[in-house]
C-alpha cells in the first residue's frame, strides 16, 4: 500500500516518537525542558513532564489539543498550525503566550526545532521557558529609562529657561534706556506740535508695543508680583472678545461665546489674565487664515475649578510640533519671539492653574483651567 502526503509524513512522525520518546531518547532532557511535538498540521504528538507544572494542562490534556488551543492564536499563522511569519524548516527562537489552565496568558520564549526523518520534515520540538519575570525586569527598565528620558529632557528645558531668563533681562535692560529716551523727545515733538500727528501716535504706539515686549521679557527673567483680585470671570472674558472682536471681524472668524456660568469669582491678576488669554484667542485668529468659527467656552469643574476653552478650526498642530509648544524661542512664526505660550503657561501655573493642549486636522483646542475663588 502507498501512503501519500500529510497521511504518510503524520505515520512517519508517529514512528520517529514511538522509536525516540517513548524509548528514553532525546535531544532534549525529559526531565527539566518543557517541549512538546508537533505536526505538520499543528496538532500535539508529544508532552514532555516538565510541561505539566508549567501550563498546568496533564500531559494526556495537551495530547489531546492543537496548537491553536495552546498558544494565543495572535502568535499563529492564519491556517493556525505554526507561527505566524516563522518557518518550519529552520531553527528558530521568539517569544509568545500561552494559555495556561487557570484561563490566564503566560510570556514564554520558544525555541522551535524542526524535526526531519529520512529527509522529510515531518513537524518540530517546541521548547518553551517560562520568561515572565525576565520580561517584567524587561519592561521596569525601559520605563526606567523613559523616566530618565523625561528627567533629562526637563533638566534641558530647565536650563533653557534659566538661559531665557537671563537673556531676556539683559535684552529688556539694554533696550529700555534708549526707549525711555525716544519716547521722551516724542512727547517734547508733540508739546510742540512739529510735524504730523498721524505719524507721532503711530511712533507712540510702536514704543508702547515694544513695552509690552519688554514686561513680556521681564517675567521670563524674574516674574512681577501679581496684584491678585477678585475677579468676575465672565466680566474677564466679555472684556477681551469686545476687546479682540475687531481682529476677528477683519479676518472673517465669527467669535462665539457659550458660558455655563454667570457670575464666578477667581483669584488673580486681571492684567496677566488678560494676557494669557488675548494670546491664546490671537493664535486661534492666525490659526483661520480663511475665517470660520471661534468658540470660547467656559464650564465649572468638580473640586472647585473652572475650564475656558478656546477651540479654533484652523488645520491644527502637528504632534511633532505640539510637544515643543512652550518651549523658549520656540515659534513657527516668521516674526515669533517664541515667548508667548512660555510667557502664558507660567502665568497659568503661578495662579495655580492648568493647560491642555488638543490638536487634529479639524482645529485646535487650548483647556485652561483655574482655581474658583471661595470665600469660606
Amino acid at each position: 500500500m502507498v501512503i501519500h502526503g500529510i497521511d504518510r509524513k503524520s505515520i512517519l512522525l508517529k514512528v520517529y516518537r514511538d522509536t525516540n520518546m517513548d524509548k528514553d531518547f532525546s535531544i532534549l532532557s525529559k526531565s527539566r525542558d518543557a517541549f512538546i511535538l508537533i505536526n505538520l498540521s499543528g496538532k500535539i504528538e508529544y508532552v514532555s513532564h516538565a510541561c505539566e507544572p508549567l501550563l498546568g494542562y496533564s500531559r494526556d490534556s495537551l495530547q489531546l489539543i492543537g496548537l491553536n488551543q495552546l498558544f494565543v492564536t495572535d502568535f499563529l499563522n492564519q491556517a493556525q498550525t505554526f507561527f505566524i511569519g516563522r518557518d518550519q524548516e529552520k531553527l528558530d527562537n521568539f517569544d509568545a503566550q500561552v494559555q495556561v489552565i487557570e484561563g490566564c496568558t503566560l510570556d514564554v520564549n520558544v525555541t522551535s526545532i524542526p524535526i526531519f526523518f529520512e529527509q522529510e520534515l515531518l513537524g518540530s520540538y517546541l521548547v518553551i521557558k517560562d520568561i515572565t519575570f525576565i520580561k517584567q525586569n524587561r519592561i521596569m527598565m525601559e520605563r526606567e529609562n523613559e523616566y530618565q528620558t523625561i528627567i533629562n529632557n526637563l533638566s534641558r528645558i530647565s536650563e533653557k529657561q534659566a538661559t531665557a531668563g537671563q537673556l531676556a533681562a539683559g535684552i529688556a535692560h539694554e533696550i529700555r534706556n534708549p526707549i525711555t529716551a525716544i519716547k521722551g523727545f516724542l512727547q517734547l515733538l508733540m508739546g510742540e506740535n512739529v510735524g504730523n500727528k498721524i505719524y507721532f501716535e503711530i511712533i507712540n504706539s510702536e514704543i508702547d508695543r515694544i513695552e509690552v515686549i519688554l514686561k513680556e521679557l521681564m517675567v521670563l527673567a524674574k516674574p512681577s508680583k501679581q496684584k491678585y483680585e477678585r475677579v468676575n470671570l465672565k466680566v474677564l472674558l466679555d472684556q477681551i472678545v469686545t476687546l479682540m472682536a475687531s481682529q476677528a471681524l477683519l479676518n472673517n472668524i465669527q467669535i462665539i461665546q457659550q458660558f455655563d456660568f454667570a457670575d464666578m469669582w477667581i483669584l488673580g491678576d486681571m492684567n496677566q489674565l488678560k494676557q494669557v488669554f488675548i494670546n491664546y484667542i490671537k493664535n486661534a485668529i492666525e490659526a483661520m487664515p480663511d475665517g470660520g468659527k471661534l468658540e470660547i467656552n467656559g464650564s465649572p469643574l468638580t473640586g472647585g475649578q473652572v475650564r475656558i476653552s478656546i477651540v479654533d478650526q484652523g488645520s491644527g498642530i502637528p504632534q511633532c510640533i505640539l510637544n515643543q509648544i512652550g518651549q523658549p524661542f520656540f515659534t513657527t512664526k516668521e516674526n515669533g519671539t517664541g515667548l508667548g505660550m512660555l510667557v502664558s503657561w507660567q502665568i497659568i501655573k503661578e495662579h495655580k492653574g492648568d493647560l491642555q493642549i488638543e490638536s487634529d486636522s479639524n482645529g485646535t483646542s487650548i483647556h485652561v483651567k483655574l482655581p474658583v475663588f471661595s470665600q469660606e
